[in-house]
């Protein structure tokens, strides 16, 4: 028990030295501003014309793999895992905002911005045109898409709030997602209400909360940005493990949302996988044979798939569920890391594309990447699922079997460089 008391309360620690350390973690923060922009900027600098040949080639080209073979894959792994610490502490776009809110107008939020669907469903339009009109396969088009997306995060910041991160809080598309990832992670800030209640007087100063939470009533990873600058409040407030999916399983019925298992099942699992696979699938090519304009095969390239996956995964909550709506919109949450880990496959399949098209022989490595990243990923989700469902030995039964056809379906997914 002696060894194991300091292990638990690492986290502890960790969250009040990220709390008392502000000043250091804001050179980092900028550092990371820095160098977002030259792995977004430099690649997109090689001229088009280039006969992969020049160093200013090979370093953009190394800038490209590096932004989306380990800078995005490891973000969407860490937010799974630990959770949004990159969004607290790292992030360029939360750095900027922030920033930008403290100096800006400070004006109040508008309705609109509130609405609760906004970052998935802008995620989802972002996610179709991006990979019909193939931005992320041109580093020209990737600073157009990713750059849109900082420059708005500063406007955000400059006219709405005062020294908040409303971007992140109520806007961000990459943030949608990343709520739903975060319920996966074993760490996260627990909130004693009993010591928050009983803390004596005079009361510390307010929380500079920059995702505007209510710490006192914070049940979730959902929103909590991880920046620690809660910790140790009121005495009440630690970072502390927990078991991996705790979240979706302690999910209850009243705080399972009809609209986000929807993102789940149509933009998470069925739009992500039409977008990163299905431009490559016999259908596509079959419909640019037949003379079909090329942006609408593409657009049904990524949209009838997202339907037809989205659609018999709904089935699969719905015949796993005995029809229960309540718990078939539960059910949903505990396809996250199913979800979560083929959006990170996905990123990585990427900067094998990369590598592949600077000669690299990376495409016997593809089926074995696919098969050790999904297996843990199908596990996770069946336990979460057969948690949720309780005893009832032929729902689990049912739900553990579809998820295992969801992760085939990702295993053998078309890919333009697999052989």
């Amino acid at each position: 028990m002696n060894r194991i008391a300091p292990i638990s309360r690492l986290p502890c620690r960790l969250g009040d030295a990220l709390r008392d350390n502000r000043p250091a973690i804001a050179v980092v923060q900028w550092a990371f501003v820095v160098l977002y922009l030259v792995l977004l900027i430099l690649p997109a600098l090689v001229p088009g014309d280039d006969a992969h040949a020049g160093a200013l080639h090979r370093l953009g080209r190394f800038a490209e793999v590096l932004f989306w073979g380990v800078w995005w894959p490891g973000v969407i792994l860490s937010v799974m895992l630990i959770g949004q610490f990159w969004c607290g502490l790292l992030c360029p776009d939360g750095t900027l905002t922030e920033f930008a809110s403290r100096h800006g107008k400070g004006g109040r939020i508008p309705g609109w911005l509130r609405w609760p669907a906004l970052p998935l469903a802008a995620f989802a339009v972002i996610g179709v045109f991006e990979y019909a009109l193939q931005a992320h396969d041109t580093p020209r088009g990737t600073l157009l898409l990713i750059g849109t997306m900082t420059a708005l995060a500063v406007v955000c910041g400059v006219f709405v709030g005062r020294g908040k991160r409303v971007w992140c809080r109520y806007a961000c598309p990459v943030g949608g997602v990343f709520s739903l990832l975060a319920r996966c992670a074993v760490l996260h800030f627990r909130v004693d209400r009993a010591v928050w209640d009983a803390a004596p007087r005079p009361f510390p100063k307010p929380v500079d909360c920059p995702a505007l939470l209510d710490i006192r009533r914070l049940r979730s990873n959902e929103k909590c940005s991880m920046c620690a600058r809660c910790s140790g409040h009121r005495n009440a407030v630690a970072l502390a493990w927990r078991k991996p999916g705790e979240e979706i399983a302690a999910l209850r019925e009243d705080e399972a949302r009809p609209w986000e298992a929807a993102g789940i099942v149509f933009v998470l699992i069925g739009l992500l996988y039409g977008a990163l696979h299905w431009q490559h699938s016999p259908w596509h090519h079959a419909l640019l044979a037949r003379d079909v304009p090329a942006m609408p095969a593409a657009l049904a390239a990524v949209l009838l798939p997202a339907l037809v996956l989205g659609g018999g995964t709904a089935l699969l909550l719905a015949v796993a569920s005995g029809g229960r709506h309540l718990t078939a919109t539960r059910l949903a949450y505990a396809l996250i890391p199913l979800g979560g880990f083929g959006l990170f496959l996905g990123a990585l399949e990427h900067a094998l594309h990369i590598l592949h098209e600077e000669g690299f022989a990376v495409a016997p490595l593809l089926p074995w990447l696919r098969a050790a990243v999904l297996l843990p990923a199908t596990v996770w989700s069946a336990r979460a699922g057969c948690a949720i469902l309780g005893h009832g030995a032929a729902a689990r039964t049912c739900f553990t079997a579809g998820s295992a056809v969801l992760a085939l379906v990702w295993q053998f997914a078309p890919y333009s460089f697999a052989a």
